[in-house]
């Protein structure tokens, strides 16, 4: 049986996409979580601790799948690429079963971490930072050209991610196709990374 903090994040995370912190009470999280108007209180603190927790536990699962992919230096120019493309698309499955939760984070980075402050995206820097350091160490080994800017490819992958996963429903109606298809999705990670990492020159 689901617990009640889990039930009570699972609804905060909808309402708040939906809503938005300011237009999301607590008696609505409650009673979407079907639990008593004390709940929120007495596991989080309050409304700012549930949104926080929210933010903090997708930046958990984010630098967990980081790790496990990317912790450990590329050998060859191969593995780089297997790696990258691994991390692309394990990031989009995830993003794409909570695609509310990059609408919270969009708002909040809009806002200036005006509702759960700056603390709430540790985890989710943490997963950059993870990233940052397998593409500096695959330039310090000779894998990218010595001048690279890591920090820039990081983000370039990341916003070009972050944009498939926001707007796919848009995407999948206009075009009849998105990242929501696997075949799709498999194909236009190879690109962006081959892209990324070789680019368009013959």
């Amino acid at each position: 049986m689901t617990t009640v903090p889990a039930r009570l994040i699972a609804a905060a995370t909808e309402l708040f996409a939906s809503r938005g912190y300011e237009g999301t009470s607590v008696r609505a999280i409650c009673s979407a979580a079907e639990t008593n108007l004390n709940a929120v209180s007495y596991h989080f603190g309050g409304k700012k601790g549930l949104y926080v927790a929210v933010l903090h536990g997708v930046g958990e699962r984010r630098l967990a799948s980081a790790q496990r992919i990317l912790a450990t230096p590329a050998a060859t120019s191969a593995e780089l690429e297997t790696r990258l493309v691994l991390f692309a698309e394990e990031t989009i499955a995830s993003w794409l079963q909570e695609p509310g939760v990059l609408n919270i984070l969009q708002a909040e980075l809009a806002q200036g971490f005006r509702n759960s402050g700056p603390e709430a995206f540790e985890s989710l820097a943490a997963q950059s930072r993870v990233l940052v350091a397998f593409l500096t160490s695959a330039r310090d080994d000779g894998l990218l050209r010595s001048d690279v800017d890591v920090e820039m490819m990081a983000g370039g992958l990341s916003e070009r991610i972050s944009t498939q996963v926001m707007y796919v429903d848009t995407l999948h109606e206009r075009f009849g196709n998105s990242i929501k298809n696997q075949e799709y999705r498999s194909y236009w990670v190879r690109q962006v990374i081959g892209l990324l990492l070789h680019g368009a020159n013959a």
